[in-house]
């Protein structure tokens, strides 16, 4: 069984177009990450690894074999839920993942950044953050879909309170994660890692990490960028259905 975990400022509904085209049986778990949605005060959490905890008890109690796909920060958080329980899992995928940070003085100048945008979010809301965020470099290939997938992605976004996307960033942020390198190349299980081959700095990435991880694949979408959930549903869909029947 799956267990789907969106990135930061997406929902469950982020996979909406993924699961209609995978057609998983029995259907996936879609966790909603900590600080996310309307009803984020409900899920107490006040820690990286507290977030780490809370999932780990839902997917406990999912159906075998207990396979993980997680996008951008959920990637993040799937890969602590590796590290944390790796008898738990007989497989990931992981899209966009960065394996952690490897020093203090990038842990700190990271904070700066997420600091910056939890002030941004609280000074002026909601949808000025979401404005910045929609501009940020590493989405502009994301231009060029149609324009209702672009409107339902922004509504997403919206879907949240200010305060609790602040929360997220700076409970879940890359700065507040541990460095799972040596995590991925003790793996036992199957890891695929998924990138868009216009996201240059995450392939990079990934094939750094394949190259030191003996279980560790890489899948390169054509004509994407990071996000290749909402940019190539379809593609991952097949990855995932083939990691699927490789666990069966």
């Amino acid at each position: 069984m799956w267990t789907l975990i969106h990135g930061f400022a997406g929902s469950p509904l982020s996979w909406t177009r993924l699961v209609e085209l995978a057609r998983f049986e029995p259907p996936p778990l879609l966790p909603t990450l900590a600080g996310h949605g309307r009803t984020w005060l409900r899920r107490q959490v006040d820690s990286f690894e507290s977030e780490l905890e809370r999932l780990t008890s839902e997917i406990e109690r999912t159906e075998q074999p207990r396979l993980v796909c997680g996008y951008s920060m959920g990637a993040r958080v799937a890969l602590g839920l590796l590290a944390r329980r790796p008898s738990l899992f007989d497989a990931a995928v992981l899209v966009g993942v960065h394996p952690g940070l490897d020093g203090e003085s990038e842990r700190e100048a990271r904070r700066e950044i997420d600091s910056a945008r939890s002030r941004l979010l609280r000074d002026q809301g909601l949808a000025a953050f979401v404005d910045a965020w929609e501009a940020l470099p590493i989405f502009s290939s994301q231009r060029a879909l149609p324009a209702k997938t672009l409107v339902e992605q922004r509504a997403i976004r919206l879907d949240h309170e200010a305060e609790g996307l602040a929360r997220a960033l700076e409970l879940l942020g890359l700065a507040e994660m541990a460095d799972y390198r040596a995590s991925m190349h003790s793996a036992e299980m199957p890891i695929t890692l998924v990138t868009g081959a216009l996201d240059l700095k995450f392939f990079e990435l990934a094939e750094t990490l394949r190259a030191a991880s003996s279980g560790v694949a890489v899948e390169r979408i054509a004509g994407v960028g990071h996000n290749v959930v909402l940019e190539a549903p379809a593609a991952l869909a097949e990855i995932l259905k083939r990691v699927e029947r490789q666990v069966a």
